[in-house]
């Protein structure tokens, strides 16, 4: 006979198996409903995030119609010429070189030197052998339907003290460059950013301050950077640029950022990024004229579109001095002329060419 202990044993564990399949169909639909809530929040937050960007990018529209009107908007095709200007016809006549006090480096912050002899000591290691990879690969036979070379002379990092001497060489070669220059509101360089264009030459963005740890952190950075110099420009000298040079080049070492979506936004903004071909060397501590010189005209007879690259600054004497050399060795090449960049410029980029 069964005893009443064994008769209860099979209703308790029917019991438990009810229990558990309970349980199970209790959990299989909290997490029916909790899985798509949550997938629905993070749907929300991400929508949100975007609707804010979107917002931000129609402020910041609306802001610069407010400020310039369209015919600014209208730059962002690429024309770089003096926007009109009611108090244009009163302008005064640029500083000239001996005027210009020279650059007081006491007076720039200890923390943007610092960030930048780190970011400069960082490029250096591999620079060399970066840049020689990128002008083998670089393709500066650009064809432009004739057989003349164009040679495009950049200064970058500019105004300085030096930037009235190297106008002046300019002016008596007659003879049109490109500025990519940097934002600095001292007023001693108001004038300067005016002869640059009203001699005719190209102005060209630099970042406005030149400083990598705040440029190349993240992409908000890198986009503040460049509206407050686009702005300063337009309100400095009534250019609205939309042209570009990354400090360190389009294939630097040191940003956190991934190039290509700095490239990217440039893009959307209507901003074309040049580099260079022709690197003359005259970034390096006690370079000379002679060897900026021999750099440059090495060089400029591979390439049927030569883009220079120069600096302009303070410490950049042996630049000034190299100038007049290049210019006559370059023009004394047969059917050579050169020019500033324009629309009409196609560019050399780094990144294109490396990937």
């Amino acid at each position: 006979m069964q005893t009443n202990g064994e008769e209860q044993k099979p209703s308790v564990d029917r019991a438990k198996r009810i229990r558990f399949l309970r349980r199970l169909i209790l959990a299989s639909i909290a997490g029916a409903i909790i899985i798509p809530i949550c997938i629905c929040l993070v749907l929300a937050i991400r929508y949100d995030r975007i609707k804010t960007r979107l917002d931000q990018a129609k402020e910041e529209l609306s802001w610069y119609e407010q400020q310039y009107g369209e015919s600014a908007l209208a730059r962002g095709k690429g024309d770089d010429k003096p926007l009109e200007k009611e108090d244009t016809a009163g302008a005064e006549e640029a500083a000239t070189a001996d005027e210009q006090p020279e650059e007081d480096v006491a007076s720039i912050p200890e923390e943007t030197l610092e960030d930048q002899t780190d970011a400069e000591e960082a490029l250096s290691e591999n620079q060399d052998e970066k840049t020689e990879e990128v002008l083998e690969n670089a393709d500066g036979n650009m064809t432009v339907g004739d057989d003349v070379r164009r040679v495009y002379i950049t200064f970058d990092d500019g105004p300085s003290s030096k930037t009235g001497e190297i106008l002046d060489v300019l002016d008596e070669y007659d003879v049109k460059a490109t500025f990519f220059v940097t934002g600095k509101p001292d007023t001693r360089y108001t004038d300067v950013y005016k002869r640059i264009v009203d001699s005719g030459h190209t102005l060209g963005m630099h970042s406005y301050s030149h400083k990598y740890s705040e440029l190349y952190e993240s992409l908000e950075g890198f986009q503040e950077d460049l509206h407050k110099l686009q702005t300063f420009l337009y309100e400095t000298t009534g250019v609205w640029s939309t042209r570009y040079r990354f400090p360190g080049g389009s294939s630097n070492t040191v940003s956190k950022v991934d190039m290509s979506e700095l490239i990217n936004y440039l893009a959307l903004e209507n901003i074309t990024y040049y580099d260079w071909n022709v690197a003359s060397g005259d970034d390096r501590n006690g370079i000379t004229k002679d060897l900026i010189v021999t750099n440059v005209m090495t060089g400029v007879p591979k390439f049927q579109n030569s883009i220079i690259l120069l600096h302009d600054a303070s410490d950049k004497q042996a630049t000034v001095d190299a100038l007049p050399e290049i210019i006559e060795q370059v023009q004394a090449l047969d059917n050579t002329v050169i020019v500033p960049i324009t629309d009409d410029t196609l560019p050399v980029q780094h990144i294109s060419n490396l990937q």
